[in-house]
C-alpha cells in the first residue's frame, strides 16, 4: 500500500489517527510542551558562534559538532534553548573554531569554571561587534589593522582623559 500523498490541507488530530491507524491506546498531541532553560545570553553566544562558524568555513552545525568533537543534537538544543554548553563543549568548540575558550564561556555565559574570563559578559553592543570583527577576521591583515585603529583610539582616549592632577587644580580653584 503506497503513503498517503503530502497535501497543503490542514489536517485535523482525528483524520491523522485514521490515517495512521492509531489506536485507541495512544494518543495525538494538540500542541508540544518545549522544556527551556534560564540563559539569558543565548540569542548573543548563537549569535556569535554563527559568525565564528561561517568566518571559519562550517557550513552547518554537524560540520562544527564533529570536528569539535560534540553531539549535534547538543548544538541543537542551545539553539532551542533545552540546554546551556558545558565547560567541556566550550572548551571543544574553541578549540575547532580557533578562539580563546575563556572568551567564548563569557560569552555564553558559563564562564564561572575557569578561573578569569578574559572577556566580561556585559559589553555595550559596539565593543561585542569590534571584538566579533576581530575574533572572525581570519586574515592576519586585517586583524592588524583593526587593532591599528584600536591602537589609536587608545591613544586619543588616554590624550583625552582628565589627568588627576587637573582635577585637583579645578577643587583647588
Amino acid at each position: 500500500m503506497l503513503p498517503p500523498q503530502i497535501s497543503d490541507t490542514t489536517t485535523t488530530v482525528d483524520e491523522v489517527r485514521d490515517r495512521t491507524h492509531v489506536t485507541g491506546r495512544a494518543t495525538v498531541p494538540t500542541f508540544v510542551r518545549v522544556r527551556t532553560v534560564e540563559w539569558p545570553e543565548r540569542d548573543a553566544f548563537i549569535a556569535h558562534l554563527d559568525r565564528l562558524k561561517d568566518a571559519r568555513g562550517f557550513r552547518y552545525d554537524v560540520a562544527l559538532a564533529e570536528a569539535a568533537d560534540v553531539s549535534h543534537s547538543a548544538i541543537s538544543n542551545w539553539r532551542s534553548g533545552k540546554q546551556k554548553p558545558s565547560l567541556t563543549a566550550i572548551t571543544k568548540l574553541a578549540k575547532a573554531l580557533d578562539v580563546n575558550p575563556h572568551d567564548l564561556a563569557a560569552r555564553a555565559g558559563v564562564a564561572e569554571g575557569f578561573a578569569q574570563a578574559s572577556t566580561p559578559t556585559q559589553l555595550p553592543p559596539e565593543l561585542e561587534t569590534l571584538l566579533d570583527h576581530y575574533q572572525t577576521t581570519a586574515e592576519p591583515n586585517r586583524r592588524a589593522e583593526l587593532l591599528s585603529f584600536v591602537s589609536r583610539v587608545n591613544e586619543w582616549f588616554e590624550g583625552t582623559a582628565p589627568r588627576p592632577s587637573d582635577e585637583r587644580t579645578r577643587r583647588a580653584g
